[in-house]
This record gives C-alpha cells, structure tokens and sequence, in this order.
C-alpha cells in the first residue's frame, strides 16, 4: 500500500511541476510555451492536471512495463502478472488521473477556504 502511496505522490508532484512549475532558468514555462507553439493541443494538455496527469499515469505505466523489472505503478503492483499489459496501462493512467485529480481540487478547496477567512 505504502508503494501505491509513493507513485499517487510521485505523480502528482511531476504533474504539478509540467502544469504550473517554472523551473530554473524558466526552463518549464518555456516547454510549456513551446509545446503550444508545435501543437496547440499539446500546450492545452499542459494546462490541465487531468489531461497531464493521464499522460503521465500511461507512459510510467508503459515505462514499468518494457524497462522495469520491479512494480511500480498501482495496476503493475496489484495485478501484474495477471492482466494483459494494456489494461494495465489503461488502468495506471485512470488510477493516475482521478488520485492526481483528488490531491489538486483537496489542495484548491483548502486555498478557497483558507482565502476566505484571511
């Protein structure tokens, strides 16, 4: 369970750092910047912690998969061996996108409340 933990945190420290971190040297608004600039669709992918966080849910899951020998993702640690690998990507890219989901709107509902009564 703790591993589980540790890849819904993984996830959605990388998810928070593609959508709204700028890193040193701007060097990730300047992705963001020009992934829009070769597919506006791309750019708009950066702007959502859903749409990123289901990319980043597949690859990881994919990335587990081909390269990985150790259980990394939810679906590879529950189930993997037991289910074709792409039901397991499938299911690590929705298990990715609804934890990374939950975390950002607890996180915006706590900031509405706290700038509410300051």
């Amino acid at each position: 369970m703790i591993n589980i933990l540790t890849y819904i945190l993984f996830a959605y420290g990388i998810t928070n750092l593609l959508v709204y971190g700028t890193g040193p040297f701007d060097i990730l608004s300047k992705f963001r910047k020009l992934a829009r600039r070769i597919l506006n669709t791309l750019g708009d992918m950066l702007d959502c912690m859903m749409c990123t966080s289901t990319n980043i849910g597949w690859i990881v899951s994919l990335l587990n998969l081909l390269f990985i020998s150790v259980p990394l993702t939810p679906m590879m640690i529950l189930y993997g061996g037991v289910l074709p690998w792409y039901v397991i990507i499938f299911g690590d890219a929705c298990i990715t996108s609804g934890a990374v989901w939950l975390i950002h709107s607890a996180q915006e509902m706590m900031e509405r409340i706290d700038n509410g009564n300051g």
